[in-house]
């Protein structure tokens, strides 16, 4: 701990100076104090910490394949920095540290008739380059780590007829917007009930999408069953490991095979981050 020793002070008798060094020590101890609670916090959500990472304290969401980032603020190389965000762009976001002054505070008159500029602020500003900066958007991690995803969403009963692909009312789950890419293991189940005839082809079809990517797909039918009409129950299960980026639907989605009533009474879609 960095701490100015003022016990010498005996007012008017002995004034103890207070000089540009002096100034510099305060700030010191000022950033090693933040900086100190801010590595302890990265450790212990992370289980390590570098110097040379830069850790999204808030906000900077990326997006359109690191293209974009939105403004927050990161620790870097043991300091706290706001960041500014970059849109629009047509190559990965660079981020380079970008010095400017307060106009209110600035500029100073010395004591030598001199003017000078010292309160600086410093960024690390977004720019649309193929030039490297700092570091990119690709490098940035959450301070609080990746929040393991686990959701267990339930569907309601669902009656369909159509031999298209339908969503499933009630299982449709969106990734968290949060600039983090997570792998997912996911399991999607039905319960189908339907009306089987004689020598058609009956049933109920179960299909996984993920950000508009079929993953797998599963049906629970009779084919040219013989039987005449009764009702059937049929179970289908879709199940599927994938890395998924943020903000991104997985749902599931359903269909009759042969145009007949297919009555869904029991729908699952389970969601878990490895």
């Amino acid at each position: 701990m960095k701490n100015i020793n003022i016990t010498n002070i005996v007012d008017p008798t002995s004034l103890q100076p207070f000089t540009g060094n002096s100034l510099k020590f305060l700030q010191d101890a000022s950033s090693e104090a933040r900086a100190g609670m801010i590595k302890a916090f990265i450790t212990q959500n992370l289980g390590s910490y570098s110097l040379t990472v830069p850790y999204v304290i808030s906000g900077c969401v990326v997006s359109d394949s690191g293209k974009d980032v939105t403004d927050g603020e990161i620790f870097y190389g043991g300091e706290y920095y706001e960041l500014t965000g970059v849109n629009g762009t047509t190559n990965i976001a660079q981020f380079s540290l970008v010095k400017t002054q307060d106009s209110t505070a600035d500029p100073l008159d010395f004591s030598d008739g001199q003017t000078h500029n010292v309160h600086d602020i410093f960024k690390f500003v977004g720019t649309d380059t193929a030039t490297t900066g700092t570091f990119d958007s690709s490098d940035l991690v959450s301070a609080y780590g990746s929040g393991k995803v686990n959701t267990f969403l339930s569907a309601g009963t669902s009656v369909i007829s159509s031999t298209s692909w339908a969503d499933l009312s009630g299982a449709s789950y969106t990734t968290p917007n949060d600039g983090v890419t997570r792998t997912y293991s996911i399991v999607g189940k039905t319960n189908n009930n339907f009306i089987a005839s004689s020598g058609a082809s009956d049933g109920g079809g179960l299909k996984l999408v993920v950000d508009g990517v079929d993953q797998d797909e599963s049906f629970g039918r009779l084919a040219n069953s013989g039987v005449d009409v009764t009702t059937v129950n049929l179970t289908s299960t879709v199940i599927s490991t994938i890395t998924v980026a943020p903000n991104k639907v997985i749902k599931l989605q359903v269909k009759s095979v042969s145009g007949g009533s297919v009555s869904v009474e029991f729908g699952r879609l389970s969601i878990s981050e490895l």
